[in-house]
């Protein structure tokens, strides 16, 4: 066998070590790059020579894959809302039109949440590539798009909305008894057992404040109480009735009857449409009033519910109004319109919703941040940038909302630093260090060998 096989052999062993050498130093390298995946190099025997049928004569080793290692790094916090990081195995998904790798369509994927709004408001990383999400279906009531999209976030005013529906949650004392007179809109507080005041927007948003005065009926083998809902008469006239000093009176805007059972629960002729007792008429709103306020705004019915509480997605609370022998008195009162607002904040959730808080006191949701998961992480190919692009040894990407199957949560303000452990790599640095400082010497020892060789002729 010839001697210079052993040269050989060495000199492939320094090249491997040369190699473990730089994964080390990469490592080392971005120790404080957020998000980076260490890279572990894996190495390999090479068999080329048989000398017989039990041995054989190896010929060096050769760097046999780089494996990069996913496991999660630590989280720290940066006090920017749009710095999200990912605990789980979640990829954001980021699109560039001007990406250097045109395979993968200019869809990226990374673990460096490093965000930001731009000029249009989409969210982007540094180089401007722009985060998928899910933005607010135009055709529903507050939920989102299943398609997959920009993340663009806009501040927008909220139009106001006309109240159509007032919630009242208060208490009427069984043990009072009905006042004397009629109920009068020239001392309404003398003509009546109780009073209570809830704002009500039209489709301006202005806001009215309407005060609800209750009266015990005369009725004495029923709990039933009057109402009326009254608002200055300047706001639906613009010659209102005066008292005769010409102070100008109330009008009524609304009015009815509650009723109560032995309980002290409101009576509830109506149902929903999954069946759900109410108080209201909320599919036929044959029990609304018309309703027009001055100032050229538009006219809307007006329902006033004394039962169960029924929020903007018509989903029917527990609360309702009583008749107890209490002190009359209001839980609270709530409406379903609003004036109009101003995006005030941002917050986005672990499930990656990202929520407005409107300066009329609103929450809305304007989004979602996407995740991306695969089968194999190390099918996918380092681009640079902290950035991955997809390729078929990975699998298919399984693209969703946080928060489901094992993409994880999103933690908002917060960054994944690297994960590299640099005891480690300094252990592997000896390592690697010793390896090539061996090799070195066989091939100095194959050379002294060889000069022996030489020598014989002498």
């Amino acid at each position: 066998m010839p001697i210079n096989y052993a040269l050989f052999s060495a000199v492939s062993g320094l090249g491997t070590n040369a190699d473990g050498m730089s994964v080390v130093a990469n490592n080392i390298a971005n120790a404080n790059t957020k998000s980076f995946k260490t890279d572990r190099a894996e190495f390999e025997d090479m068999l080329a020579v048989t000398l017989n049928e039990r041995s054989q004569l190896g010929r060096g080793a050769r760097l046999r894959n780089i494996t990069t290692m996913f496991n999660q790094g630590a989280v720290t916090n940066t006090g920017q809302i749009t710095d999200l990081s990912v605990q789980g195995d979640g990829f954001f998904l980021i699109k560039s039109d001007v990406a250097e790798v045109k395979e993968s369509n200019g869809l990226f994927y990374t673990r460096q949440g490093s965000f930001r709004f731009d000029k249009d408001g989409k969210l982007t990383d540094p180089s401007g590539a722009r985060v998928q999400g899910y933005m607010p279906d135009p055709d529903s009531n507050n939920r989102l798009s299943v398609k997959l999209t920009d993340l663009q976030i806009l501040s927008n005013i909220i139009p106001p909305r006309a109240t159509n529906l007032v919630n009242v949650v208060t208490n009427l004392d069984v043990r009072d008894k009905p006042p004397v007179d009629d109920f009068d809109l020239s001392r309404p507080a003398d003509t009546s057992n109780f009073a209570s005041a809830v704002t009500i927007y039209d489709n301006y948003g202005n806001g009215r404040q309407a005060v609800i005065y209750y009266v015990r009926t005369t009725e004495v083998d029923k709990n039933a109480w009057k109402w009326y809902a009254t608002v200055d008469g300047m706001e639906v006239s613009t010659d209102p009735p005066r008292n005769e000093k010409g102070k100008v009176l109330p009008a009524v805007i609304a009015n009815g009857t509650v009723e109560f059972d032995e309980d002290g629960k409101p009576v509830l002729p109506f149902r929903t449409k999954s069946g759900i007792p109410i108080q209201v008429d909320y599919i036929n709103k044959t029990d609304a009033f018309d309703v027009q306020f001055v100032n050229g705004a538009r006219p809307q019915k007006l329902q006033f519910n004394f039962g169960p509480t029924i929020d903007e997605d018509a989903v029917v609370g527990t609360q309702g109004s009583t008749s107890l022998a209490a002190k009359s008195g209001v839980a609270f009162h709530s409406q379903d319109g609003y004036e109009a607002g101003y995006l005030k904040s941002l917050k986005i959730d672990l499930d990656g919703v990202i929520r407005g808080t409107y300066t009329n006191g609103l929450e809305r949701r304007l989004g979602a941040v996407a995740l991306a998961v695969f089968q194999n992480n190390n099918g996918l190919q380092k681009i640079g940038r902290n950035n991955y692009i997809a390729t078929p040894k990975a699998g298919e990407a399984r693209i969703g909302m946080p928060q489901t199957l094992s993409r994880g949560s999103i933690y908002s303000a917060s960054l994944e630093e690297s994960n590299v452990d640099l005891a480690q790599q300094f252990v592997d640095m000896i390592l690697t260090q010793r390896g090539f400082q061996a090799n070195s010497k066989a091939v100095t020892t194959t050379d002294t060998m060889l000069e022996e060789v030489i020598n014989l002729k002498r």
